[in-house]
């Protein structure tokens, strides 16, 4: 008999170093010998989204007993009343997020007929019903991304014989939350992989989507990346006319995408953390800072650029050597830090948000200049102050695809 586990620890050890894996189908592999491992029931499975096919397909089967359902021979297809209950939408408002538990079907079907009156809903029951059975399925876990759902989480009974507990169910719900996440952060490296083998232009304009579906979790930063990366090149433009730096078109290339996909790990930060009203906790202060490396470890496979993750991983360093991740100092941190720290900021500044009213563009410049030499690079942020007084600020004319004319 398999001993009772301690759910949160349990949850923990599974999510640890979930989101750097890069394959979605072996982090699935993890999640059913974890739980085939820890649990123990008689088979586990996971139903995976498989975009070219437009249906979801068995990928992995673990189980005991000759229970285990053959890999590569089932597929679902979207219209199956499984997917159906998951995102059947009443008045088109939601899609279920439950666990749909097989012992629940009859009452589920009996309230459709007795209660809302609708037997078509209850029939759609029996259909579910056969389904979970081929399937073998006491439970299934629906693992969304948003309201997109992802994967289908399958388990079969305990082989204690004993039923699944509510800490359990809420375990396997958390846990298939955050396989989705990890999931689309896989796919989302698996895109990237594939756009760096096109063109410069697609490359660019994959990454503008990135970024405006990034910005779009944070109802705070819409077109936020953009400016940076808008920003960060009229500083780079500065800082060579000026002679600290000498032009190089790939250069202005990297501070592009670096500024544009500067918040990219925050596709591995939970929505309650990142859209939170009110002051992080210590704890969740911490998760927050590891966008950072998670966007870091994200642009790695990125070939062609070099340096294309300074921005990312270092644009929350100080000067002054009190940031992170690193804590480097002064002109330890790479120069493409340094400018996207100082166009993050004042984007930041400029833009109001839930707890402040937006700052004009020279108070902001008041703050970035008293930061000076402490948070900012002093000379970067001449250089973005002196752009701003001649008004290139304002001009699009650095925000180029074709970097050649730029110099």
């Amino acid at each position: 008999m398999y001993s009772r586990v301690d759910y949160q620890e349990a949850l923990l050890n599974a999510s640890k170093g979930m989101i750097r894996v890069k394959d979605p189908i072996t982090l699935l592999r993890m999640i059913t010998r974890f739980i085939d491992r820890q649990i123990g029931v008689t088979h586990v499975a996971v139903l995976l989204y498989d975009r070219k096919r437009n249906s979801y397909v068995l990928i992995d089967s673990k189980g005991e007993g000759g229970t285990k359902i053959p890999v590569g021979y089932v597929r679902v297809l979207k219209n199956n009343p499984l997917v159906s209950f998951f995102h059947s939408r009443d008045n088109g408002a939601f899609a279920r997020k439950e666990a749909l538990i097989f012992n629940e079907l009859d009452h589920l079907q009996n309230f459709e007929m007795l209660v809302n009156k609708k037997e078509d809903r209850a029939t759609h029951y029996d259909d579910i019903r056969k389904h979970m059975t081929f399937l073998r399925a006491a439970i299934c876990v629906p693992s969304f991304y948003k309201n997109e759902l992802v994967a289908i989480l399958i388990l079969g009974d305990k082989l204690s014989g004993e039923v699944y507990y509510e800490p359990e169910i809420s375990l396997f719900v958390t846990l298939a939350n955050d396989v989705a996440m990890a999931v689309k952060n896989a796919e989302l490296i698996q895109d990237l992989k594939t756009a760096v083998d096109k063109e410069h232009s697609l490359l660019i304009h994959t990454s503008i989507a990135l970024a405006t579906a990034i910005d779009a979790r944070d109802r705070y930063t819409h077109g936020h990346s953009e400016r940076v990366s808008h920003y960060s090149l009229v500083i780079a433009k500065q800082l060579i006319d000026r002679g600290a730096l000498e032009y190089d078109r790939d250069f202005m290339e990297t501070v592009q995408l670096s500024a544009l996909l500067h918040d990219i790990g925050k596709i591995g930060i939970k929505d309650q953390i990142l859209n939170k009203s009110s002051k992080l906790d210590p704890d969740e202060f911490e998760i927050m800072k590891s966008h950072v490396t998670i966007g870091a470890n994200i642009m790695k496979p990125v070939t062609g650029l070099t340096n294309l993750a300074d921005g990312v991983l270092y644009h929350h360093e100080r000067f002054d050597g009190k940031g992170y991740p690193s804590g480097l100092k002064g002109n330890e941190i790479p120069i493409i830090g340094r400018i996207v720290n100082v166009a993050d900021s004042y984007d930041t500044i400029t833009t109001a948000r839930s707890y402040k009213e937006a700052t004009s563009p020279q108070q902001a410049f008041e703050e970035l200049r008293r930061c000076a030499g402490s948070q900012f690079d002093p000379e970067v942020v001449d250089a973005f102050y002196e752009a701003f007084v001649n008004g290139k600020i304002t001009k699009r004319e650095y925000t180029s695809y074709d970097f050649s004319r730029v110099h």
